[in-house]
C-alpha cells in the first residue's frame, strides 16, 4: 500500500480564512487574509498596466517554447531596472543577477534551498510576527528559523529598539529576512533612516540579507518602496 499511508495535510490557515470570510453572512465583514489589493467595493481589479501588457504579449509573442533555466534575459533586465533604478551601481558593475521563479513563494523556496546547500548550518532570522508561510518555507528546506522583535502592539508600530538589539547579537553568516515594504501582516515599515541603520548593522555583523519584496509600488511608490533594497545594496 502507498496512498493508504498518506495523511491529509492540515488546512491552509491563510486560504482557510478566506473560505470562512466567504461563508460569513455579516454584511460588514472585512477580509484581512490574503495580501492582495482591493478597491472600495472589495474587488481585486486587474490593473490597467497589466491589461496593456497582456494585450501587447498576445499581439507580439511568437513562441511558447521553453525559456532558459534562469528565465528571460529581457525580463530579468527590466526587473533589475525596476528594482534598482536605471544606472544604479549594482547594475553598472554587473553584480546584480536575476532568476525567474514560479511566484513569490517559489522564489523564497529556491532561495531557501540555495542557502541550505551552499551555507549549511546557517540560521534564518524572521520578524515577529511575519507572513505565516515564512517559517514553513525555510524549515521545509532544512533550515533552522529564529525570530527578532519587530512589532510593538502597544504603540502600533515598529519596535525598532528591540529589533536593533537582537540583530546586533545575530551570529556572523546567519540570514536576516526582511520585508521590503508593506510588512505582512502588520503593515508597519521601517523608515529610510531605519533601513540605513539596519543595512549598516548587517554589514558590520556580516549577515546575509534576504529581502522579501512582494509589494513594490503598493506602499508609497515604486522608487520610494525600494529604499530598503537600495540601502542594503
Amino acid at each position: 500500500p502507498m496512498f493508504e499511508r498518506i495523511t491529509p495535510a492540515p488546512p491552509d490557515a491563510i486560504l482557510g480564512l478566506t473560505v470562512a470570510f466567504r461563508n460569513d453572512p455579516n454584511p460588514n465583514k472585512i477580509n484581512l487574509g490574503v495580501g492582495v489589493y482591493k478597491d472600495a467595493e472589495g474587488r481585486t481589479p486587474v490593473l490597467h498596466s497589466v491589461k496593456r501588457a497582456e494585450a501587447r504579449i498576445l499581439e507580439t509573442e511568437a513562441t511558447k517554447s521553453y525559456l532558459d533555466i534562469d528565465g528571460s534575459p529581457a525580463y530579468a533586465a527590466a526587473v533589475q531596472e525596476l528594482l534598482f533604478g536605471a544606472g544604479h551601481e549594482a547594475l553598472a558593475s554587473k553584480r546584480a543577477v536575476t532568476a525567474q521563479a514560479p511566484g513569490g513563494t517559489g522564489a523564497l523556496r529556491v532561495a531557501a534551498d540555495f542557502i541550505a546547500r551552499v551555507l549549511p548550518g546557517r540560521r534564518v532570522w524572521i520578524s515577529d510576527p511575519t507572513w505565516p508561510n515564512h517559517p514553513s518555507i525555510f524549515r521545509a528546506a532544512g533550515l533552522e528559523v529564529a525570530t527578532y522583535p519587530y512589532f510593538d502592539a502597544a504603540r502600533n508600530g515598529v519596535n525598532f529598539e528591540q529589533m536593533v538589539a537582537t540583530v546586533a547579537q545575530i551570529p556572523a553568516g546567519d540570514v536576516l529576512l526582511l520585508h521590503g515594504c508593506c510588512h505582512n501582516p502588520t503593515g508597519s515599515d521601517l523608515t529610510p533612516a531605519q533601513w540605513s541603520q539596519i543595512a549598516d548593522l548587517a554589514a558590520e555583523r556580516k549577515l546575509l540579507p534576504l529581502i522579501d519584496f512582494a509589494y513594490q509600488g503598493f506602499a508609497d511608490g515604486l522608487r520610494e518602496d525600494a529604499a530598503g533594497l537600495l540601502a542594503m545594496a
